[in-house]
């Protein structure tokens, strides 16, 4: 299917290649792990063609097409939501081109011209390709993907500035699932996720008969999705088939396999190298230890095993100063942008010394402005906010390029918030990151989004500070340095308010949980760990509509009649996809019939014409009608 052979590619000073081969097979669902900045975003351009490598072949079968969603989406913000996914799917595209331009010239000639006809003939065989590709139905399609993305009916026509860098990854990731493909390519797709629209991906993932290799730090997902967890290393890939558990826990066993081997071979050198020491002046001995001296040259060397990265521990602390009892208060206050409706209002919040508060809630709801008022990076309109006398705040933000300059290195970035440190106080903090050596002479413009996250987090924890906002801080972060952040921020102090879309990292770390929704800040009166076993009572809910009298008190009558009306839409989706089939099937005959050279010969052309665009126009009518009985189905399965 496809296959890297014999790569060799390297970012200034550091080689992230050297050797490298690969072969991916049809029908695989691979999980792609290792470190940040090991080269997974890199192999996957080099596979969608957007990079070349230093040297070596990438070999494509004949048959295979690559779909890949990127971390990072650039869209245009004056279009719509559909058109915008529409218009990325480049057949879809070329379709409306043609389409467009058959019209227009089918609209500039009379019905007797010589070209009208060869028109015609053209314009039903681009339909007939059309039907065949899926390109007729291919909005309905885009719409239920953006619905179980998080989408709502209401927002596919809405601008693209109208909506978060979060519901922009799920356009993307939409995008990347709609363009035709036999191998799916996905970096860190559940970044910006919540968990219905997670668990949206999972059933899809888990549905599709194509091959997808999937990067993400998620480990609940990559198990629910994959069957093959693949590491990544500069010479090539290591396959194991099984969970990730089962393959970090035989990594850990071939690890101390080779450290036993390696203290054995050791001793064994010891006990030989005393020998020949103790009798190499002695001539009786002299041929013996010459053997001895031969034999151990011979000797296969065994290498010390490297430390497993994935058994990496903390090894720093956020630079914590006390603070007064309460770190800042919010009393009433409100955000709205101008000539627009409160984003939220009458929030109250009061932070102390070892709050760990989890702020949830759907994305656009507000979370990510109401930490930027917190810190200050947008005042709030409405309302009051003390701050502590001794209180210090720090704050971690989704966006990378308010921070880093993509014209410095690793190191410049840190010297340059950090003047006064020497060089080796600032390599021993970025070795903390796992950037070591010559990495931290790699640019920022040259770092993955992993590794950027470790670089901000880097220029975080030297902070003296008593309170941290994250706001998504484990996007793009591996699984070591992930657990690494959550164990430095148990043991911090000081207060923390986080954002993440990362249930596994909020878990065992937040003592409160708090949800922005309806335009307010609601105290939930939780752990996260509970919210988790209880969510389902706090999940956002349309306003109940007055109930009817029913003899069960406990809602049985209820979830009948949702049975009843499930059961009658399925009939009726059922009924509109054979009225679809019997009309296209209509249509193709009709288009046959006015493609033919003789049919401007015959009697009855215009009644033929219209006809042709009646039915047209009932196709229409029965695909709008599906899309209505299949969102209202949705709907009910999920309620």
């Amino acid at each position: 299917m496809l296959q890297f052979i014999d790569l060799k590619h390297q970012f200034g000073p550091t080689v992230l290649f050297e050797g490298f081969s690969w072969h991916i097979k049809p029908n695989s669902k691979i999980g792609l792990i290792g470190p940040n900045g090991a080269g997974k975003t890199t192999l996957f351009r080099f596979a969608n063609g957007e990079q070349q490598p230093d040297s070596g072949s990438i070999v494509c079968s004949k048959n295979t097409s690559i779909s890949l969603f990127q971390q990072i989406p650039d869209f245009s913000p004056q279009e719509s939501v559909i058109d915008t996914i529409l218009h990325s799917i480049p057949d879809y595209k070329e379709y409306v081109k043609q389409k467009g331009e058959i019209s227009q010239k089918l609209e500039e000639l009379s019905h007797d011209a010589p070209e009208f006809a060869g028109l015609l003939e053209k314009q039903a065989a681009l339909e007939e390709a059309a039907h065949v590709n899926g390109l007729h139905t291919l909005e309905l399609e885009a719409k239920k993907f953006l619905s179980g993305l998080g989408f709502q009916e209401d927002d596919f026509l809405q601008q693209i500035s109208h909506f978060s860098p979060g519901f922009h990854h799920r356009m993307a990731l939409a995008i990347a699932l709609l363009t035709p493909h036999n191998l799916l390519l996905l970096d860190e797709p559940t970044n910006h996720l919540d968990d219905k629209s997670k668990q949206w991906l999972v059933e899809f993932l888990q549905g599709t008969k194509k091959s997808f290799i999937l990067v993400t730090h998620d480990p609940e997902f990559l198990n629910q999705t994959t069957e093959t967890i693949a590491e990544i290393s500069m010479q090539g890939i290591m396959e194991f088939r099984g969970s990730l558990e089962d393959f970090l826990e035989e990594k850990n066993e071939i690890h101390a396999k080779l450290q036993m081997q390696y203290a054995k071979e050791e001793a064994f050198l010891k006990k030989r190298l005393e020998w020949i020491e103790r009798f190499r002046a002695k001539a009786t001995k002299a041929r013996q230890v010459q053997s001895a001296v031969k034999k151990l040259e011979k000797r296969e060397t065994v290498t010390a095993p490297t430390d497993s990265f994935w058994n990496k521990e903390a090894d720093y602390k956020f630079h914590f100063q006390n603070s007064g009892k309460v770190i800042l208060r919010l009393e009433d206050s409100g955000f709205a942008y101008p000539g627009e409706e409160s984003l939220f209002s009458k929030v109250n919040l009061e932070l102390s010394p070892g709050d760990k508060v989890a702020v949830v809630g759907k994305n656009g709801a507000g979370k990510s402005t109401l930490m930027r008022c917190i810190y200050g990076k947008q005042g709030f309109t409405e309302g009051n906010m003390y701050v502590g006398p001794k209180t210090l705040i720090s704050y971690f933000n989704q966006t990378h390029s308010e921070v880093l300059q993509d014209q410095f290195s690793i190191y410049e970035t840190v010297q340059q918030v950090y003047p006064d440190s020497s060089e080796g106080e600032l390599r021993s903090l970025l070795g903390h990151f796992s950037f070591s050596g010559d990495q931290v002479f790699k640019s920022v413009s040259a770092m993955s989004g992993g590794e950027k996250s470790r670089l901000r987090l880097a220029l975080l924890v030297p902070q003296p500070s008593n309170c941290l906002l994250l706001d998504e801080p484990t996007n793009h972060l591996d699984m070591v340095t992930r657990n690494a952040l959550q164990s430095a921020l148990l043991d911090y102090p000081g207060c923390v308010l986080v954002i993440s879309h990362d249930p596994e990292f909020l878990k065992d770390l937040c003592n409160k949980t708090f949800r922005v929704a309806n335009g307010t800040l609601e105290d939930l009166n939780c752990e996260f760990a509970d919210y988790l076993k209880y969510h389902q009572e706090y999940q956002e809910k349309p306003q109940a509509k007055p109930q009817t009298k029913s003899s069960g008190g406990d809602g049985r009558s209820s979830q009948n009649q949702d049975k009843k009306r499930k059961k009658k839409l399925q009939k009726q989706i059922d009924s509109i996809e054979q009225k679809i089939e019997d009309l296209e099937l209509q249509k193709e005959s009709l288009e046959a019939k006015i493609s033919s050279a003789s049919f401007y010969q015959e009697a009855g052309q215009e009644e033929t014409l219209q006809e042709y665009e009646a039915v047209k126009a009932q196709i229409e009518e029965q695909l709008l009608a599906w899309e209505n009985h299949s969102h209202e189905l949705d709907e009910l399965a999920v309620s």
